[in-house]
């Protein structure tokens, strides 16, 4: 079943990389129109042969690709059953996973791990940190000598572009193609307003406004006509949600509405998005071609594929048509959904490697966080001291 998902972008990437293709073969004879639908099926069936990945014509496509890149990959065990794929970053035996795949459901580490190189080594592997942003682990092996993977932070695969996921083996784990460019998925660290949208005749109207929420604290109202925050036009959901994103929690934006005839400008300081706020609605199709990942969401920076994974198959590096390691997969999400964090991203977390820790820099953000906040609490004190300084004048000047 597998094999028939891979079946397009095995077969395309086949006839980039061997020369391969329908003109190199001997054209069939044209079936008559009571023959079309089996001899289209038996020609589908024999590309499928032709190009699946098992056979020596992708061996032959991708080896040479493959070459350091699976050499510089483990696949981690559990008392001998494969559970998620590791990526070498270090010589001195440092291992990057998928965390999720290497701890039970309550986060506690699985015991008896061992990680299986392409030479058939297997050695033990200790966990000494891991980064649950973004669902990565860092192991180590008492091992020197590793061939750590090469990571390529020049430029960014476009949609569109071929990317294969490289396995201790000769042939690639899966083939895919860049869905869309690297994005932050991570909810928690955006502005959050809190009103649901619709468009009703050209106009934004909002549908409902969350209790307790940025919108009702800065008095915005069901039916309201949204027309632009801080000065831009608001012309469909996605101009909102799209300049929402934009700004962080403790951000105040103008947002400017009508109500019946009069236009008002409102000013709201944005929330932080509750994680209960989103519940997870899984489409039943999503789980039609295996088992999803555990964790498979959320990233704060993520590129989307659409190569078929197992969710033992994450945590090994991703390389495009150059041979370049351009991420690590992290996530099997959907049908046709699964995601890599991208070199870049990689390389900055693993600049404190050799001390067995990930390096922070979202720990910049969460300190620009608190600042806001902390400046929130204070002009919100120094409201409530003038308010009551008001109330004090006005009780004193009522009548005995």
């Amino acid at each position: 079943m597998k094999s028939r998902i891979l079946f397009r972008p095995l077969l395309v990437a086949g006839w980039l990389l061997a020369g391969t293709g329908p003109g190199s073969a001997k054209e069939p004879a044209t079936p008559g129109e009571d023959d079309a639908d089996s001899v289209g099926a038996a020609e589908t069936d024999r590309a499928q042969d032709h190009f699946s990945r098992e056979t020596p014509e992708m061996a032959a496509a991708w080896s040479s690709l493959l070459e350091t890149a699976r050499r510089s990959t483990a696949r981690i065990l559990r008392e001998g059953k494969p559970i998620a794929l590791a990526t070498a970053v270090n010589e001195k035996g440092w291992l990057l996973t998928k965390s999720s795949e290497i701890h039970d459901s309550k986060g506690k580490p699985l015991a008896n791990l061992s990680a299986q190189f392409s030479g058939g080594i297997t050695l033990d592997v200790k966990i000494t940190d891991i980064h649950a942003r973004y669902d990565l682990a860092l192991l180590k092996v008492e091992a020197r000598g590793l061939t750590p993977v090469e990571w390529d932070t020049a430029a960014t695969p476009a949609p569109g572009s071929y990317l294969a996921a490289a396995g201790p083996e000769r042939l690639p784990v899966a083939v895919g193609v860049v869905s869309v460019a690297p994005r932050n998925m991570d909810e928690s660290h955006k502005g959050f307003l809190g009103i649901s949208l619709e468009n009703e005749e050209g106009n934004l109207r909002i549908r409902e406004v969350g209790a307790d929420s940025a919108a009702s604290e800065a008095g915005l109202l069901k039916n309201d006509v949204l027309i632009s925050i801080n000065g831009q036009s608001i012309n469909t959901v996605s101009d909102f949600i799209q300049k929402i994103a934009t700004h962080k929690p403790y951000d105040t934006v103008k947002v400017l509405i009508r109500r019946g005839q009069e236009d008002k400008e409102l000013s709201a300081t944005l929330r932080r998005r509750e994680e209960n706020h989103v519940g997870l609605i899984e489409d039943a199709r999503n789980l039609m071609s295996g088992a999803l990942s555990r964790n498979r969401t959320g990233y704060p920076a993520a590129l989307q594929h659409d190569m078929v994974l197992e969710p033992a198959e994450c945590g090994g590096p991703v390389i495009d048509l150059a041979g370049h390691v351009v991420g690590i997969n992290i996530a099997r999400s959907g049908r046709i959904e699964s995601f890599a964090i991208p070199s870049a991203t990689i390389v900055e977390l693993l600049k404190k490697v050799e001390t067995g820790k990930f390096a922070r820099p979202e720990l910049d953000d969460l300190r620009n966080e608190l600042k806001n906040a902390e400046a929130l609490l204070e002009r919100v004190r120094k409201d409530t001291d003038r308010l009551k300084s008001h109330l004090k004048d006005a009780e004193g000047g009522e009548s005995p």
